[in-house]
């Protein structure tokens, strides 16, 4: 059935209140009506179990690839293995939302995935196109954008600030998902070099 998985859910929970937390909050996301309307099939962390820890990060993994988008719950800390799995959304190209608590100190966190984190806008790897992360502090925000992803319905604005870049943000968070860079030798190496045509 892995692959009838439609949205992949990472998280970090250490305590027996973040089990908690983590059920409460993700039966408020995937019941909301555009998402039951939807049927969205979604992995519940809360379940998930490995007989070794190896197998669980292979089951993880096997996850994340069959799934058409993934919705990060940034704790209040990183992990490993979030960001891997994180990365390896992005750079397969899926969407991907992170979301942030609605405290100050989510707030931090919000502004550096969106705002100042390099690598929270790496490549898709098959076609070299920069793909960056939805980046919200809002649960209900993050759950009207996977009604979007899954009914075709985002909505983006095309940002050219006169520094050069071109950036696609998308309307409601302001995330940046699609990039041009200034830097026209790297913009130049990527049209040459990234598919083996130099």
């Amino acid at each position: 059935i892995a692959n009838d998985l439609d949205v992949y859910v990472a998280t970090s929970m250490r305590r027996r209140d973040d089990f908690r937390a983590m059920a409460r909050d993700c039966a408020a996301i995937f019941t909301a009506p555009g998402l039951r309307r939807l049927q969205i099939r979604w992995f519940d962390p809360t379940l998930s179990a490995a007989p070794h820890h190896e197998d669980k990060g292979l089951l993880e993994c096997l996850m994340v690839k069959c799934a058409r988008a993934l919705l990060y719950f940034a704790g209040e800390s990183d992990s490993f293995g979030k960001d891997a799995e994180i990365a390896m959304a992005l750079s397969l190209g899926k969407p991907v939302i992170i979301l942030c608590g609605s405290d100050d100190r989510g707030a931090q966190r919000a502004r550096f995935f969106r705002d100042l984190h390099p690598l929270s806008r790496l490549i898709d790897f098959q076609t070299g196109v920069p793909c960056g992360a939805l980046v919200t502090q809002d649960r209900q925000v993050a759950t009207e954008l996977l009604e979007r992803i899954f009914t075709n319905r985002m909505e983006y604005d095309l940002d050219h600030a006169g520094d050069g870049y071109f950036r696609l943000r998308e309307r409601l968070t302001g995330s940046v998902i699609r990039l041009q860079t200034n830097f026209r030798q790297l913009r130049q190496t990527f049209f040459n070099y990234y598919h083996g045509n130099p």
